[in-house]
Protein backbone atom coordinates (compact mmCIF):
# COMPACT_ATOMS: atom_id res chain seq x y z
CA UNK A 1 0.00 0.00 0.00
CA UNK A 2 2.66 2.52 0.82
CA UNK A 3 4.95 1.44 -2.32
CA UNK A 4 1.13 2.40 -4.12
CA UNK A 5 1.03 5.75 -2.48
CA UNK A 6 4.17 6.51 -3.61
CA UNK A 7 3.66 5.50 -7.03
CA UNK A 8 0.70 8.02 -7.14
CA UNK A 9 2.30 10.93 -5.53
CA UNK A 10 5.04 10.79 -8.02
CA UNK A 11 2.58 10.26 -10.82
CA UNK A 12 0.43 13.77 -9.26
CA UNK A 13 3.91 15.76 -9.17
CA UNK A 14 4.96 14.60 -12.24
CA UNK A 15 1.07 15.95 -13.98
CA UNK A 16 1.25 18.90 -12.24
CA UNK A 17 5.03 20.01 -13.50
CA UNK A 18 3.83 18.65 -17.09
CA UNK A 19 0.88 20.30 -17.01
CA UNK A 20 2.31 23.84 -15.60
CA UNK A 21 5.27 23.44 -18.25
CA UNK A 22 3.12 23.35 -21.33
CA UNK A 23 0.67 25.71 -19.40
CA UNK A 24 3.98 28.05 -19.16
CA UNK A 25 4.81 27.21 -23.28
CA UNK A 26 1.42 28.06 -24.27
CA UNK A 27 0.89 31.43 -22.53
CA UNK A 28 3.93 33.36 -22.46
CA UNK A 29 4.97 35.21 -25.63
CA UNK A 30 8.36 33.89 -25.86
CA UNK A 31 9.20 37.25 -28.92
CA UNK A 32 8.39 39.25 -25.81
CA UNK A 33 10.92 37.44 -23.65
CA UNK A 34 13.77 37.08 -25.87
CA UNK A 35 13.39 41.19 -26.25
CA UNK A 36 13.06 41.52 -22.42
CA UNK A 37 16.61 39.11 -21.81
CA UNK A 38 18.25 41.51 -24.55
CA UNK A 39 17.68 44.34 -22.93
CA UNK A 40 18.73 42.29 -19.24
CA UNK A 41 21.54 43.91 -17.33
CA UNK A 42 23.59 40.29 -16.37
CA UNK A 43 26.14 42.78 -14.73
CA UNK A 44 23.41 44.26 -12.22
CA UNK A 45 22.29 40.51 -11.73
CA UNK A 46 25.33 39.27 -10.94
CA UNK A 47 26.95 42.13 -8.58
CA UNK A 48 23.54 42.24 -6.61
CA UNK A 49 23.05 38.62 -6.69
CA UNK A 50 26.68 37.62 -6.01
CA UNK A 51 27.34 39.24 -2.64
CA UNK A 52 23.58 38.38 -1.08
CA UNK A 53 23.18 34.55 -1.79
CA UNK A 54 27.41 34.66 -0.15
CA UNK A 55 25.58 36.29 2.84
CA UNK A 56 22.97 34.01 2.58
CA UNK A 57 25.05 30.99 2.59
CA UNK A 58 27.08 32.93 5.53
CA UNK A 59 23.74 33.42 7.70
CA UNK A 60 22.20 29.81 6.67
CA UNK A 61 25.80 28.24 8.07
CA UNK A 62 25.63 30.24 11.15
CA UNK A 63 21.83 28.97 11.73
CA UNK A 64 23.03 25.71 11.35
CA UNK A 65 25.64 25.93 13.82
CA UNK A 66 23.57 27.59 16.53
CA UNK A 67 20.48 24.99 15.86
CA UNK A 68 23.03 21.94 16.20
CA UNK A 69 24.44 23.69 19.53
CA UNK A 70 27.96 23.71 17.96
CA UNK A 71 30.03 26.40 19.52
CA UNK A 72 30.99 28.69 16.10
CA UNK A 73 34.71 29.12 14.92
CA UNK A 74 36.73 30.24 11.92
CA UNK A 75 37.18 26.72 10.79
CA UNK A 76 33.50 25.32 11.57
CA UNK A 77 32.16 28.16 10.23
CA UNK A 78 33.53 28.17 6.59
CA UNK A 79 32.62 24.36 6.98
CA UNK A 80 29.23 24.99 7.31
CA UNK A 81 29.18 28.17 4.93
CA UNK A 82 30.00 25.35 2.03
CA UNK A 83 27.73 22.70 3.11
CA UNK A 84 24.55 25.13 3.09
CA UNK A 85 25.76 26.72 0.00
CA UNK A 86 25.92 23.18 -1.21
CA UNK A 87 22.82 21.66 0.13
CA UNK A 88 21.20 24.72 -1.09
CA UNK A 89 22.42 24.69 -4.88
CA UNK A 90 21.00 20.84 -4.70
CA UNK A 91 17.58 22.29 -2.50
CA UNK A 92 17.12 24.89 -6.17
CA UNK A 93 16.66 21.95 -8.16
CA UNK A 94 14.77 19.55 -5.92
CA UNK A 95 10.76 19.05 -4.60
CA UNK A 96 9.49 21.07 -1.61
CA UNK A 97 14.02 21.84 -1.53
CA UNK A 98 14.89 18.77 -0.06
CA UNK A 99 18.37 18.81 -1.62
CA UNK A 100 18.93 20.56 1.63
CA UNK A 101 18.78 17.29 3.95
CA UNK A 102 22.25 16.41 2.26
CA UNK A 103 23.94 18.78 5.16
CA UNK A 104 23.20 16.40 7.62
CA UNK A 105 25.90 13.95 6.42
CA UNK A 106 28.23 17.35 6.24
CA UNK A 107 27.49 18.36 10.32
CA UNK A 108 30.86 19.74 11.50
CA UNK A 109 32.76 18.05 14.23
CA UNK A 110 30.40 14.39 13.29
CA UNK A 111 30.11 12.53 16.67
CA UNK A 112 28.00 9.54 17.63
CA UNK A 113 24.62 10.97 17.46
CA UNK A 114 25.15 13.44 14.65
CA UNK A 115 22.26 11.80 12.22
CA UNK A 116 19.23 12.57 14.75
CA UNK A 117 20.62 15.49 15.76
CA UNK A 118 21.09 16.69 12.44
CA UNK A 119 17.75 15.32 11.56
CA UNK A 120 16.28 17.13 14.48
CA UNK A 121 18.03 20.46 13.64
CA UNK A 122 16.74 19.94 9.66
CA UNK A 123 13.29 19.62 11.06
CA UNK A 124 13.42 23.02 12.99
CA UNK A 125 15.12 24.11 10.14
CA UNK A 126 11.88 23.28 7.58
CA UNK A 127 9.24 24.94 10.25
CA UNK A 128 11.33 27.98 10.63
CA UNK A 129 11.87 28.83 6.45
CA UNK A 130 8.15 27.79 6.23
CA UNK A 131 7.36 30.72 8.74
CA UNK A 132 9.56 32.86 7.34
CA UNK A 133 7.69 32.32 3.52
CA UNK A 134 5.08 32.57 5.21
CA UNK A 135 6.03 36.00 7.05
CA UNK A 136 7.37 37.50 4.22
CA UNK A 137 4.18 37.00 1.90
CA UNK A 138 1.81 38.72 4.59
CA UNK A 139 4.16 41.38 4.64
CA UNK A 140 3.61 41.97 1.36
CA UNK A 141 0.00 41.65 1.91
CA UNK A 142 0.00 44.23 4.66
CA UNK A 143 1.98 46.87 2.76
CA UNK A 144 -0.17 46.57 -0.46
CA UNK A 145 -2.97 47.15 1.50
CA UNK A 146 -1.88 49.66 3.13
CA UNK A 147 -1.59 47.61 6.84
CA UNK A 148 2.02 48.85 7.59
CA UNK A 149 1.63 48.35 11.32
CA UNK A 150 1.08 44.38 10.76
CA UNK A 151 4.39 44.31 8.91
CA UNK A 152 6.84 43.93 11.89
CA UNK A 153 3.98 40.80 13.17
CA UNK A 154 4.46 39.37 9.82
CA UNK A 155 8.12 39.39 9.57
CA UNK A 156 8.04 38.43 12.71
CA UNK A 157 6.51 34.90 12.33
CA UNK A 158 9.66 32.44 12.38
CA UNK A 159 10.05 34.03 16.12
CA UNK A 160 6.76 32.75 16.66
CA UNK A 161 7.15 29.81 15.18
CA UNK A 162 10.44 29.20 17.39
CA UNK A 163 8.82 29.84 20.48
CA UNK A 164 5.75 27.31 19.81
CA UNK A 165 8.37 24.56 18.93
CA UNK A 166 10.09 25.40 22.20
CA UNK A 167 6.93 24.65 24.13
CA UNK A 168 6.77 21.15 22.69
CA UNK A 169 9.64 19.95 24.72
CA UNK A 170 7.45 19.61 27.77
CA UNK A 171 5.32 16.92 25.79
CA UNK A 172 8.91 15.01 24.32
CA UNK A 173 8.63 12.41 27.18
CA UNK A 174 5.91 11.08 25.56
CA UNK A 175 7.52 10.02 22.56
CA UNK A 176 8.71 6.34 22.76
CA UNK A 177 12.37 6.51 23.67
CA UNK A 178 13.82 5.11 20.06
CA UNK A 179 12.54 8.58 18.50
CA UNK A 180 12.93 11.55 21.77
CA UNK A 181 16.76 11.87 20.30
CA UNK A 182 15.28 13.20 16.59
CA UNK A 183 13.35 16.04 18.97
CA UNK A 184 16.67 16.66 20.74
CA UNK A 185 17.10 20.31 19.35
CA UNK A 186 13.49 21.50 20.80
CA UNK A 187 14.80 20.98 24.54
CA UNK A 188 16.77 23.81 23.51
CA UNK A 189 14.76 27.37 23.86
CA UNK A 190 17.46 29.96 23.32
CA UNK A 191 19.01 27.78 20.24
CA UNK A 192 15.72 28.07 18.65
CA UNK A 193 15.01 31.96 19.50
CA UNK A 194 18.06 32.72 18.01
CA UNK A 195 17.61 30.49 14.70
CA UNK A 196 14.62 32.07 14.73
CA UNK A 197 15.94 35.24 13.88
CA UNK A 198 18.59 34.53 12.00
CA UNK A 199 15.96 32.78 9.44
CA UNK A 200 13.94 36.21 9.91
CA UNK A 201 17.65 37.67 8.27
CA UNK A 202 17.57 34.79 5.51
CA UNK A 203 14.41 35.74 4.07
CA UNK A 204 15.08 39.30 3.97
CA UNK A 205 18.21 38.49 2.05
CA UNK A 206 16.33 36.06 -0.52
CA UNK A 207 13.87 39.46 -0.94
CA UNK A 208 16.80 41.66 -1.78
CA UNK A 209 18.00 38.89 -4.08
CA UNK A 210 14.79 38.61 -5.63
CA UNK A 211 14.68 42.68 -6.15
CA UNK A 212 17.59 42.54 -7.73
CA UNK A 213 16.59 39.84 -10.21
CA UNK A 214 13.56 42.39 -11.45
CA UNK A 215 15.40 45.47 -11.68
CA UNK A 216 18.03 43.25 -13.99
CA UNK A 217 15.39 43.15 -15.88
CA UNK A 218 14.16 46.80 -16.42
CA UNK A 219 10.90 46.25 -14.40
CA UNK A 220 10.64 48.22 -11.27
CA UNK A 221 8.43 46.99 -8.12
CA UNK A 222 8.33 48.13 -4.49
CA UNK A 223 9.88 45.83 -1.65
CA UNK A 224 5.67 44.87 -0.72
CA UNK A 225 5.54 43.34 -4.18
CA UNK A 226 8.92 41.88 -4.29
CA UNK A 227 7.68 40.56 -0.81
CA UNK A 228 4.58 39.12 -2.60
CA UNK A 229 6.29 37.22 -5.12
CA UNK A 230 8.66 35.65 -3.20
CA UNK A 231 5.68 34.17 -0.28
CA UNK A 232 3.44 33.57 -3.10
CA UNK A 233 5.88 31.83 -5.31
CA UNK A 234 8.13 29.82 -3.15
CA UNK A 235 4.26 28.64 -1.13
CA UNK A 236 3.05 27.83 -4.49
CA UNK A 237 6.64 25.95 -5.25
CA UNK A 238 6.47 23.92 -1.65
CA UNK A 239 2.80 23.23 -2.01
CA UNK A 240 3.08 21.28 -5.73
CA UNK A 241 6.75 19.54 -4.69
CA UNK A 242 7.83 19.66 -8.37
CA UNK A 243 11.14 19.73 -8.83
CA UNK A 244 12.94 23.29 -8.86
CA UNK A 245 8.94 24.41 -8.89
CA UNK A 246 9.38 23.93 -12.84
CA UNK A 247 6.57 25.77 -14.23
CA UNK A 248 4.44 26.49 -11.42
CA UNK A 249 6.92 29.41 -10.10
CA UNK A 250 6.55 31.06 -13.68
CA UNK A 251 3.03 30.87 -13.50
CA UNK A 252 3.01 31.77 -10.23
CA UNK A 253 5.32 35.46 -10.97
CA UNK A 254 2.87 35.72 -14.02
CA UNK A 255 -0.13 35.82 -12.17
CA UNK A 256 0.71 37.71 -9.14
CA UNK A 257 2.80 40.48 -11.33
CA UNK A 258 -0.92 40.44 -13.54
CA UNK A 259 -2.83 40.73 -10.40
CA UNK A 260 -0.71 43.55 -9.19
CA UNK A 261 -1.00 45.56 -12.43
CA UNK A 262 1.87 44.88 -14.41
CA UNK A 263 1.24 44.35 -18.51
CA UNK A 264 1.40 40.72 -19.65
CA UNK A 265 4.97 41.25 -21.03
CA UNK A 266 6.50 42.97 -17.40
CA UNK A 267 5.27 39.77 -15.93
CA UNK A 268 6.55 37.32 -18.26
CA UNK A 269 9.99 39.02 -18.20
CA UNK A 270 9.89 38.77 -14.16
CA UNK A 271 9.19 35.60 -14.59
CA UNK A 272 12.31 34.22 -16.89
CA UNK A 273 14.60 37.11 -14.68
CA UNK A 274 13.34 34.87 -11.24
CA UNK A 275 14.13 31.63 -13.38
CA UNK A 276 17.49 32.73 -14.07
CA UNK A 277 18.21 32.43 -10.31
CA UNK A 278 17.71 28.78 -10.09
CA UNK A 279 20.86 28.11 -12.40
CA UNK A 280 22.44 31.01 -10.41
CA UNK A 281 21.97 29.49 -7.55
CA UNK A 282 22.87 25.92 -8.53
CA UNK A 283 26.43 27.32 -9.59
CA UNK A 284 26.80 29.05 -6.57
CA UNK A 285 26.74 25.66 -4.90
CA UNK A 286 28.47 23.82 -6.91
CA UNK A 287 31.11 26.56 -6.39
CA UNK A 288 31.48 25.76 -2.55
CA UNK A 289 32.01 21.88 -3.28
CA UNK A 290 35.79 22.48 -3.80
CA UNK A 291 35.90 24.45 -0.46
CA UNK A 292 33.94 22.07 1.07
CA UNK A 293 36.50 19.28 0.26
CA UNK A 294 39.00 20.86 1.49
CA UNK A 295 37.42 21.91 4.31
CA UNK A 296 36.93 18.36 5.10
CA UNK A 297 40.35 17.11 3.89
CA UNK A 298 41.87 19.85 6.58
CA UNK A 299 39.01 18.37 9.66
Amino acid sequence: RALRFKRWRFLLVLLVAATCVVATIRLFDWHAVAHALARMRPGLLLAGALPLLFAIFSVRGLRWLVVLGIAPSRRRFWHSLCANGAAAGLASLTPFQLGEIVKIRLIPDHHANAWRLGVSGFFVERVLDLSGVLGVGLCGVALHFGLAWLTPLALSLPLLAGLSLSLLAVCLHQLPLRLQPYAEVLRHRARIIRASLLTIVVWLLYAGLWWFAVLAINVSVDFSEVCLLLGGVMLAVVASMTPGGLGVAELGSRGIMLWLGASTADAEAVAIALRLLTPLTALAGVACLPLLLRCRHVD
